[in-house]
């Protein structure tokens, strides 16, 4: 198992997906609530499971020893060392709303290391592949490497994230404000697209809450390749508390730490 290997397979992983999901986006697919506790709604769609499911059979038939961990169905525990990480639909409400920013994430752990990651977009016919060691943004079957932007002075960036809902507690609500207050432009609703802009130098800021691993996972080795910087909010990489920072380089990664910790 090479880096072009993963590469490819996650290349065909992504227009498969990309078959299904856009047979689907702007119909009258009807969307079922996971949450039972607000009025809020926690979409999924036939379309997030369809995908889903096609990822984890080719994954199967390509690599049977390997584990799964999926948004819509249960993890599947086989060897541990390698572990894929699903999320069919990123932005389910952005698809069911028509709003084209949405996309597939997968990813491939190792020996607990996000190693390899897919971040595409079919509605714009964009796609960002990488590895810890280099990322690619894909478009119009021209591959081009990507890098990160070098902007260092926090009151020049440009600054994404997902939606308000996300920051739902005190703290979560101050730290946003803060940024918003430093940054020189914010921009919202990007779901994992935002991610991608990030990796390409167009965004120079991400901050996220209430993720889960498979939201994270594949992004990470995008971010990486790229020369940018993915961390929880104390600065850690790891990423099963569902916040996240992700920066275009360690200049502007300390700034946001450093704000973080002294709120």
């Amino acid at each position: 198992m090479n880096e072009n290997e993963i590469f490819n397979f996650l290349s065909q992983l992504g227009d498969e997906s990309a078959n299904i999901t856009m047979a689907h986006f702007r119909s009258n697919l009807k969307a079922y609530n996971k949450n039972n506790e607000t009025i809020k709604l926690d979409p999924v769609t036939e379309a997030d499971r369809k995908t889903e499911l096609m990822i984890r059979n080719l994954i199967e038939k390509e690599y049977p020893d390997h584990s799964i961990v999926g948004e819509e169905f249960e993890d599947i525990d086989r060897d541990p060392k390698y572990k894929w990480y699903i999320d069919p639909i990123d932005g389910t409400k952005s698809f069911i709303s028509g709003i084209p920013l949405w996309g597939t994430l997968i990813g491939l752990q190792i020996d607990g290391v996000p190693k390899f990651g897919l971040i595409d977009n079919p509605v714009t016919k964009e796609r960002c592949i990488g590895s810890n060691r280099v990322s690619y943004r894909i478009s119009s079957n021209i591959k081009k490497q990507i890098k990160t932007s070098n902007i260092k002075d926090i009151n020049n960036i440009r600054f994404g994230y997902t939606s308000d809902e996300m920051f739902n507690t005190a703290k979560t609500k101050k730290t946003l404000d803060a940024i918003n207050k430093k940054v020189a432009l914010t921009r919202t609703g990007g779901d994992c697209y935002f991610y991608g802009l990030l990796a390409s130098g167009y965004l120079d800021l991400i901050l996220e809450n209430e993720l889960k691993p498979f939201d994270i996972i594949p992004i990470v080795p995008i971010i990486k390749g790229s020369g940018g910087i993915i961390t929880n909010w104390e600065g850690h990489e790891k990423y099963d508390d569902g916040n996240i920072v992700a920066s275009s380089n360690h200049h502007i990664h300390n700034k946001i730490l450093d704000l973080i910790d002294k709120l």
